[in-house]
């Protein structure tokens, strides 16, 4: 590992020299990198280039590299956006005003409700329950924020940050959450449980409000409730969470402060194991030092290999991970750079396609982010997306295709027909800012477009309906089990709609299949049967993952085609054959016929229990 990064060093560097300072008690050797790059420039004047490996609570000596290059983040960047915008009636359909047969092509959206809090974070659960969070704010302060969150608290003049959003009946009750989880990370467990790590330092009323920055909570979506079940050894503010084929959560990166600066970089991985709730040691990764200071909420997905692809700055790495350190995948072979960071805060965004049988190959898609590689609050947004081909072997140069659109902060959702959905985001800026009106982004872009992989490339995106509501910083969505996209969110302009986008194939005389029986549970290699009616065949069936999403990023986004053989109104399919294909956890069940998918049953892809606790091989997949 240490020669891989070394290379890399090698290769980056202007000019670097190790320098040994003394301290109190010991000596720290140190690298000193002097850079050329002018996009540098204000970050190397303001902070110390000299950073001691203890600094961030890591045992092994790693020479503390200054990689990539810095956006300006802007947090008072002020933006008064006009009302038509918003104010859209909840009894409004806010679909394209064109012909029917044109509704049909591009779909349409409607208002269903209020989230309570801002959709800042959004976890859906198996049982019709949402986790929204939102950042913590106090009725004690005069500020505008303070009539916008009305989940308060009991008696108290304290609202919360979470709440617990009935996708059934479109309301919301509170949910107390104590440790701070503003800003940081959340995904389901295998369980069907929802973890929630990291978060914001900010402590109102405390303890009603305390420190979340290394904080570990589960969600219990029937009890209601949060715990904190482990601390973390680092704290972190813009993690990401991943679920490893072993079960694991790999939890990735993370500032220990909301702000950028050298000195709070966490540029560490470790493994959450939920069956005893422990932790392990946090390790150094060295892409998250090469791509300070674009490296926070990095992109992570498991590759049917075991091994997971990294997204930090304009860097990418495939790494197995494991306890003991993080090793090159190399099957894969050298990956090239973006042409701009596309990772928070000049966030494009990804998503893994589907993964086909019977060879899985993993393609990866980055829509939109910025057009420059040093960015700020007036930088145009790119509308550029890039399409990778992962495979062993395969051509890895980036294919590109333009939006309709410039996009920075979109969300790329997988639609069960193996298209992809983008929505959300700006027209000019990066992600960043400190709550309403307050923002590093404007000019919102509410045209939804639609990436087809089945069509020829350059032709592959086209528009959707507008949902006439922009949605910026703070924005999120994700894929229902009718086969609809949920969007909610929008810090930057106080949002608290949540909107349901209808996408064409439900727009259509086509019958509709119905699932009339399907497991519950599936193991690995298996075979199961799945009954249907309404339609007399199908030509499609998916597991799509529930996904948890904030800032562009949705944790464990993935769905896999299964193999399948109809029999009447019978459908024999084969199960995922390892959990590198499919992480054990809590997916939807669609079936489709002529593009039209079912409403989805909930399946737990689950491992065998001789594997449900395993300390080690954490990267490598898992058969049952």
């Amino acid at each position: 590992m240490s020669e891989c990064y070394l290379c890399r060093l090698l290769h980056n560097l202007v000019n670097w020299q190790y320098v040994r300072t003394t301290s109190e008690n010991n000596d720290l050797f140190l690298l000193r990198l002097a850079w050329k790059d002018p996009c540098r420039a204000p970050y190397d004047d303001h902070y110390p280039q000299n950073i001691p490996a203890h600094h961030y609570g890591i045992s092994q000596f790693i020479p503390q590299a200054k990689l990539g290059n810095p956006a300006a983040l802007v947090s008072n960047y002020k933006y008064t956006y006009p009302a038509e915008h918003f104010d859209v009636p909840v009894n409004v359909d806010p679909s394209l005003q064109v012909s029917a047969e044109g509704a049909t092509l591009n779909g349409s959206w409607r208002v269903i409700g209020s989230t309570g809090q801002i959709a800042i974070h959004v976890l859906p659960f198996a049982n019709g329950l949402d986790l929204i969070m939102g950042r913590a704010y106090s009725y004690t302060n005069s500020s505008a924020e303070d009539t916008l969150v009305d989940v308060p608290y009991g008696n108290t003049s304290q609202p919360e940050c979470g709440a617990m959003y009935n996708t059934s009946t479109n309301t919301f009750v509170p949910l107390h959450i104590a440790e701070n989880p503003f800003c940081g990370a959340q995904a389901l467990l295998p369980d069907g449980q929802g973890v929630v790590v990291g978060g914001d330092a900010s402590q109102l009323f405390a303890p009603f409000f305390s420190n979340g920055l290394q904080a570990v909570r589960i969600i219990d979506p029937v009890a209601q409730t949060s715990t904190l079940v482990a601390t973390m050894q680092n704290s972190r503010y813009y993690p990401t969470i991943l679920t490893m084929p072993s079960g694991m959560l790999l939890i990735v990166g993370g500032y220990q402060q909301a702000f950028a600066d050298p000195s709070y970089n966490n540029p560490t991985y470790q493994f959450f194991n939920a069956t005893n709730n422990s932790l392990s040691p946090a390790l150094a990764l060295s892409i998250l030092l090469e791509s300070w200071p674009i490296n926070s909420y990095p992109w992570l997905c498991v590759l049917p290999s075991g091994s997971v692809l990294i997204i930090a700055g304009s860097l990418m790495e495939v790494d197995y991970f494991m306890p003991d350190g993080a090793y090159a995948d190399d099957a894969i072979g050298p990956l090239p750079t973006f042409p701009v960071p596309v990772s928070y805060p000049q966030a494009a965004t990804m998503a893994l396609l589907p993964l086909q049988p019977p060879l899985y190959e993993a393609q990866v898609l980055v829509a939109g982010g910025s057009s420059e590689y040093c960015a700020n609050s007036m930088t145009p947004a790119g509308s550029t997306s890039w399409l990778l081909d992962l495979t062993p072997g395969a051509n890895h140069s980036l294919v590109e295709e333009e939006l309709a659109y410039p996009r920075v902060m979109g969300d790329l959702i997988l639609l069960p027909d193996g298209r992809v959905f983008l929505c959300n985001g700006a027209q000019v800026g990066i992600q960043g800012g400190n709550g309403v009106a307050a923002a590093a982004a404007n000019i919102g872009t509410s045209v939804a477009e639609i990436y087809d992989p089945s069509l020829p490339i350059g032709q592959r995106w086209s528009q959707a309906a507008d949902s006439l509501i922009w949605r910026m910083y703070h924005s999120s969505a994700y894929l229902t089990p009718n086969a609809e996209v949920y969007v909610a969110g929008s810090e930057t302009t106080a949002e608290l709609r949540a909107q349901l986008f209808t996408p064409d194939y439900l727009h259509t005389s086509k019958p509709r299949p119905v699932i009339t029986t399907a497991p519950s549970t599936l193991g690995y290699a298996a075979n199961f049967t799945i009954g249907f009616s309404n339609v007399t065949t199908l030509d499609r069936v998916v597991l799509s993952r529930l996904a948890g999403s904030t800032h562009g990023i949705h944790f464990d986004q993935r769905q896999i085609v299964l193999d399948c053989i109809i029999q009447g109104a019978t459908d024999n399919c084969a199960s995922p054959p390892n959990s590198s294909i499919a992480p054990p956890g809590q997916y939807m069940l669609f079936v489709l016929n002529q593009g039209v998918p079912s409403v989805a049953e909930y399946i737990t892809m689950q491992l065998p229990a001789v594997n449900s606790s395993a300390g080690s091989g954490v990267g490598v997949a898992t058969a049952g």
